[in-house]
């Protein structure tokens, strides 16, 4: 039998700064098994800022680690798989967690409209220039 981490399922549990409680095969287990309205804690840190080598933060297989696990929780929320949650615990403190997401949720039906298909307010102001003139 074969000995596996469980990702902590509810955000009251405490979490070092820094942690990252499970790799990403432990996450993909999680996923399998988890309900509908789990949560898994994945960090707790500023997720964009730690993952940098420059910031000095995390050594290098722990930053791997959390690389390999914030990436997976992406790419599952672009499934429909789970919801990406943030929530602010103080200055540069969050904590970071996967909500696993109801079956038949497509990612589409909750994200919103893309950039490129959006209305381009300066689209006008583009097709009919109004000469300026330009002071010397």
């Amino acid at each position: 039998m074969r000995h596996r981490l469980v990702p902590p399922t509810t955000p009251l549990l405490p979490i070092d700064r820094f942690a990252v409680p499970f790799d990403e095969n432990t996450f993909v287990d999680w996923l399998i098994d988890a309900n509908p309205g789990d949560r898994a804690i994945y960090y707790r840190g500023h997720l964009g800022f730690d993952r940098m080598p420059s910031a000095n933060v995390l050594d290098r297989p722990t930053r791997a680690n959390l690389h390999a696990v914030a990436t997976r929780v992406m790419v599952a929320a672009s499934q429909g798989l789970v919801i990406p949650v943030q929530k602010r615990l103080g200055a540069e403190d969050y904590l970071y967690l996967a909500v696993k997401a109801r079956p038949g949720r497509s990612a589409q039906s909750r994200s919103a409209p893309h950039p490129r298909c959006m209305p381009d307010p300066f689209a006008e102001c583009a097709a009919h220039p109004i000469p300026t003139a330009l002071a010397a």
